[in-house]
């Protein structure tokens, strides 16, 4: 039987200090110890660092923690992709989520590259031997082995897929047989095209039911040579079965959900397009379709596995754009971060409150615009005439203080009916720029000149326009809004685009209309990609972006033949458009140069619509196969807030005041103190630039630095052989592993898990750094070297961390607990840092773990999703090691059936002991750390 405990009291935190370190002293002093001649005994080293530790290390754990540490790794959400910044060592590519599932995990694909990394050794030299083979020659049934060809040097070959053996699609669903009724008279079929059996007949002549349906379309027809052309194409084509029964069902279908004349009239005249392509022996629609790639800045790799030599997948996917300003033009870059002029343009479509309330939170006077789109069906007049009510009291009271407007309405005509996953989603949002610009007034008034300029009299004055849904909510306050974005070129864009080129199946990537509210499935239309000559690649992306004003004015007011224009026709009829607009477009355009890969909006996404439980959205399962549906962003919780506060992120979505009223409560008294200490720092800053004197910013409260800490298994501190938590040699598993070096143990002091020990006395990857941290709650390093956590505000479990690994190849990435893992059993592995809360760490006080445990806690929306047995059990899962617990896991825990199955050192009778009777961790050494209930003690 399987058990996993808790490491309970598990982790002491031991502070390092470097030997070339600040000593003793005041900070800065130079050091009065001398560095020893090479390989020193553990004793020299301990006698030389006496007293050697910095003033930052001392104060570590003394004080409160938040995310204001860390070394730069912080990431993305997963639904957004990953970081942008990486210390991930060369040889590694990290990969994003494949194009086929725009909104797939990122990190369950890196941890299956992982293994396929560990692998791809064992398999090169296969796949060697097999390049040598013609192709031909390894499929071919019969061929003897080909004579030996003269060994020469290749490039490992990706192997090519084989595919079975297949016919067309419609030999199997549309084959149409003509029976001549005047040589069969007996032959009858009904409507639908099949054959009506007589059972007088000979029951060989019958289909059995052992026989598999026939799928065939019958006719019966006079004998066709006894007329003219004409009237044997009338005869053929009038038939109540055959070619015109199944356009005829198709039409039937696609009218069940339109009901006005109009749209039921737009789905024939589409539908007719393909109808008559067939007739006529031309092209379907957008068959031919070309346009030139205009982006030069990004090179095009269609196929990540085989990226040219010195390429990675990071330099590809995380592209960022932020050079040097010494290296740049004047005025590339915005010189007062206070001057940045930003405009937001909103969609929404009820609530208008939550629209106040989300403008009212991002305002900042003379320098902040807003523009709104309520969507255009009647159920939304009422937000409308809310909103537009409230635009022109703001409005009127700027005008009483001699400013110009600064709330814009898109004019009630102008508003779009929105639909899930429709092109008006793209429409909306274009309108939204075109009210941007002034161009409404233009259309009214197409005698005045100016409407084709940017800065005409009409157009919003900005440099960063931010484009958003009501449902969402800014995380940073406004001062880090406009000091994050100016500093980044003006002309920078930011969105968030998969970089890999979507080349959808032909089956999946239908042709749409939308009317009556809904859309509607004409055919397949051809997913547009390079190979296949189109010129340009479509590219998923998010609908929600911060672009320039260059930008946003080329999408308003497309150029006579541009990019856009073209592409307008083609995004009109796919579904999910908005998704597969904006990023085609930058990267298909001269302002790819520009592009920013990160849109700084964090979002989670729920599951899938036919994963759904009760009832589906049928909106969101638009295409042939029913079971192939989309998603939407889920609505975030309270206990999400510490993930969102260490995303890194301006923004987030969404939000639901209804569902959770006091969210966004929290978030405005984090941004309330963040504006805060802005203010502070300028005052400081300016007090020591008049003075003279070089800036230096003082710690905050609950910020800390130093060279990272020892997590030590407290149970083994006054073993002879102390164990931390560390990184094996190789791989990924975060392991119990040997604290020091074999001489250093001997030479400790009783209590040295107080003080601090030398980064040069540690053996292999042990060090940790913690944070950043969310900063509900607070941690206290107190005398015995545990973290005492107190619980915050909204938080029962206090701060929840990052833990880095600090040394090696992996140094900067994060513990992970088994990518998601929401069981017991899942084993801690280090991955690169996304912010997840399967990456965020608390630390036990005794109420929800133990004290002194590390643990980590599902969110809510996952834990709805698990069986009720299975919610209380796996609420809060623990670090610790199999073997030594009071459960029974085998719940959860497989067993492997061996043979030759040998017992683990625990396993054996007469195994070291402590004195409460638990076996001594050191039986554990080697054994890598798994989750398991924070109850179960051992």
């Amino acid at each position: 039987m399987w058990h996993c405990s808790v490491l309970a009291h598990l982790f002491a935190l031991v502070l390092l200090t470097s030997r070339f370190g600040c000593v003793g002293g005041t900070e800065g002093e130079p050091s009065t110890n001398e560095t020893k001649p090479s390989t020193p005994t553990a004793a020299e080293r301990r006698k030389a660092a006496f007293g050697r530790i910095a003033r930052s290390a001392a104060t570590l754990f003394d004080t409160k923690i938040t995310n204001r540490g860390g070394d730069g790794t912080v990431v993305k959400d997963l639904d957004r992709g990953p970081p942008l910044k990486s210390n991930l060592p060369e040889d590694e590519d990290d990969k994003p989520w494949e194009e086929d599932d725009d909104e797939a995990d990122y990190h369950e694909y890196t941890t299956k590259l992982v293994q396929e990394e560990e692998t791809k050794k064992k398999t090169t030299e296969a796949v060697n031997e097999a390049a040598k083979t013609p192709e031909a020659d390894q499929h071919e049934e019969g061929t003897s082995t080909p004579a030996q060809e003269p060994e020469r040097k290749k490039e490992p070959a990706k192997k090519k897929k084989w595919l079975a053996p297949r016919t067309h699609e419609s030999m199997d669903r549309a084959v149409v047989k003509i029976i001549d009724s005047d040589a069969h008279p007996y032959v009858t079929v009904d409507s639908g095209g099949r054959i009506i059996w007589d059972s007088s007949e000979d029951e060989e002549s019958s289909s059995s039911d052992d026989e598999a349906e026939d799928e065939t379309i019958y006719l019966t027809l006079p004998n066709l040579a006894k007329f003219s052309a004409e009237e044997a194409a009338h005869k053929v084509l009038s038939s109540t079965a055959g070619f015109i029964h199944p356009m005829h069902n198709r039409l039937s279908e696609m009218f069940e959900k339109a009901k006005t004349h109009e749209c039921r009239a737009k789905i024939a005249e589409h539908f007719g397009l393909f109808a008559n392509a067939l007739a006529m022996e031309t092209k379907f629609p957008f068959e031919d379709f070309y346009y030139p790639n205009m982006c030069k800045a990004i090179p095009r790799y269609r196929d990540w596995d085989n990226l040219p030599e010195g390429v990675k997948v990071q330099d590809v996917q995380y592209r960022t754009y932020q050079p040097d300003r010494e290296t740049v033009p004047e005025g590339t870059y915005l010189e007062n971060a206070n001057e940045l002029q930003v405009l937001y343009v909103i969609l929404t479509h009820d609530k208008p409150d939550v629209t106040i309330r989300l403008i009212e939170s991002v305002f900042v006077p003379d320098v902040t615009r807003f523009v709104i789109h309520v969507d255009g069906k009647e159920k939304s007049d009422d937000t409308y005439n809310a909103l537009a009510k409230y635009t022109f009291e703001k409005n009127d009271e700027a005008e009483k203080e001699g400013k110009p407007e600064y709330i814009r309405m898109v004019p009630r005509e102008n508003c779009v009916r929105v639909n899930w996953g429709a092109f008006s989603m793209v429409d909306a949002t274009l309108k939204a720029l075109r009210t941007v610009f002034g161009l409404d007034y233009y259309d009214d008034h197409p005698h005045e000149k100016g409407g084709d300029q940017p800065d005409n009299p009409h157009a919003f004055m900005f440099h960063k326009l931010i484009h958003i849904a009501s449902t969402t909510y800014p995380l940073a306050s406004n001062t880090e809004i406009r000091n994050t974005l100016a500093s980044h070129p003006l002309d920078a864009n930011f969105l968030h685009i998969i970089l890999k080129p979507n080349v959808p199946s032909t089956s999946v990537w239908g042709y749409f209309v939308e009317c009556d509210d809904a859309l509607h499935r004409i055919h397949r239309i051809p997913p547009l990609n390079f190979e296949k000559g189109n010129g340009i690649d479509i590219y998923t992306s998010s609908q929600w972006f911060i672009i320039s004003n260059e930008f946003a004015w080329y999408l308003a007011k497309p150029p006579k033949g541009s990019f856009v224009e073209y592409y307008l026709d083609y995004i009109e009829h796919v579904v999910v458009a908005d998704e597969a607009f904006f990023g085609t477009v930058i990267r298909n355009t001269h302002f790819c140069s520009t592009l920013h890969n990160d849109n700084l909006l964090h979002l989670q996404f729920d599951r899938w619509e036919n994963e759904a439980d009760g009832t589906r959205d049928q909106r969101k399962c638009v295409m042939r196969d029913r079971n192939h549906c989309g998603r939407s962003p889920m609505t975030l919780t309270v206990d999400y807030l510490p993930v969102l506060e260490l995303s890194g992120d301006l923004f987030a979505r969404k939000f639901d005041d209804i569902a959770v009223p006091e969210i966004k409560g929290h978030i405005d008294e984090r941004r309330r103190k963040e504006e805060e200490r802005f203010v502070r720092e300028a005052k400081i800053i300016e007090e020591q630039k008049k003075n003279g004197t070089e800036v230096s910013l003082p710690l905050e409260e609950y910020e800390f630095q130093g060279e990272g800490v020892l997590i030590v298994a407290k149970e083994t501190v006054e073993d002879e052989e102390p164990l931390c938590l560390g990184l094996a040699s190789s791989g990924n598993q975060v392991m119990l592993q040997p604290c020091f070096k074999d001489d250093v143990p001997p030479t400790l002091s009783s209590d040295w898990q107080m003080g601090a020990v030398i980064i040069e006395e540690i053996e292999g990857l042990n060090r940790w750094d913690i944070g950043p941290c969310s900063s509900d709650g607070e941690l206290k390093r107190n005398e015995t070297g545990e973290l005492d956590m107190f619980p915050g505000v909204y938080t029962p479990s206090g701060p929840k961390c990052m833990l880095k690994i600090g040394d090696g190849p992996r140094a900067g990435r994060c513990a992970d607990t088994d990518s998601a893992a929401t069981k017991p059993g899942g084993l801690l592995n280090i991955f690169p840092c996304y912010t997840r809360w399967h990456q965020l760490f608390s630390f036990g006080n005794g109420d929800i773990a133990p004290k002194g445990a590390i643990h980590t806690s599902l969110p809510s929306q996952v834990i709805k999703k698990l069986k009720p047995r299975e919610r209380a059990r796996n609420e809060h899962l623990c670090l610790g090691v199999i073997g030594r617990g009071d459960a029974d896991e085998s719940q959860w825990l497989e067993e492997e059936d061996s043979e030759d199955e040998e017992l683990w050192p625990w396993e054996h009778e007469d195994v070291p002991v402590y004195e409460n009777g638990r076996k001594k961790l050191g039986l554990w050494k080697g054994q890598q750390i798994q989750t398991t209930p924070c109850s179960n003690v051992g």
